[in-house]
């Protein structure tokens, strides 16, 4: 589990690492991949949190 602070909140996200494959879940039980190629588990996840915080923002204005 890894934890990121993103505007003053804690998020939580789990995630399996297998060979050079990295798959993040999301809050909503979604999934991501990515091909670490280098990347540190933590610098790979961010953008999928980030990303997948940005979409709930909007869905919430809506």
């Amino acid at each position: 589990m890894m934890e990121y602070t993103i505007e003053g909140i804690t998020h939580k996200v789990e995630y399996d690492v297998f060979d050079d494959e990295l798959i993040v879940y999301l809050p909503d039980g979604t999934t991501r991949t990515t091909w670490l190629r280098g990347l540190t588990i933590k610098t790979a996840i961010r953008p999928h949190l980030i990303s997948y915080l940005n979409g709930q923002k909007v869905r919430h204005e809506m």
